[in-house]
């Protein structure tokens, strides 16, 4: 997963699958100057191991029903697929939303929100990996990337 600043306000997310046709989200949404919340999605799924959020899926094959190949002939069976995908893993994404949203208000505000059931250390952990991407972030100029490696694992429970 590849992650770059295309302007000022702007960043673009490209994914290259083995043996797939990459895969696009240009503009992405929700840019932050320091963790764009896509990044915030890649970096929480991938600490507690969400296999059916956003990049889950990707890996997946899927399209999260954001992303999309630049070859328009693959493009419509790629949404079919997408949207099967997304509809299947609706749980595990709705908790991916959730635990970022629980993440962020701590890294934000230094404040635990109540509503939570995650554990106190898995906010913590995830809070590190935010301070990791939004150093190199915040540091890159427009065209800049960062690139992050998927890795499928079994849940932590």
């Amino acid at each position: 997963m590849t992650f770059t600043k295309t302007g000022e306000r702007r960043y673009k997310i490209t994914v290259d699958r083995v043996g797939q046709a990459p895969i696009t989200m240009d503009p992405a949404a929700g840019f932050d100057a320091r963790l764009p919340h896509d990044a915030a999605h890649f970096l929480v799924e991938d600490e507690l191991k969400i296999n059916g959020g956003v990049f889950g899926q990707l890996a997946a094959g899927g399209s999260a029903n954001t992303f999309y190949p630049a070859d328009p002939k693959i493009a419509k069976k790629s949404r079919k697929r997408g949207s099967k995908m997304a509809k299947e893993n609706k749980a595990d994404a709705l908790l991916a939303e959730h635990a970022i949203y629980a993440a962020q208000s701590r890294w934000e505000s230094h404040e635990i929100i109540s509503e939570t059931k995650l554990p106190t250390a898995d906010i913590q952990r995830i809070i590190s990996r935010f301070e990791e991407f939004a150093q190199r972030w915040s540091q890159l100029q427009i065209g800049g990337s960062i690139s992050l490696e998927w890795m499928q694992r079994p849940r932590k429970r």
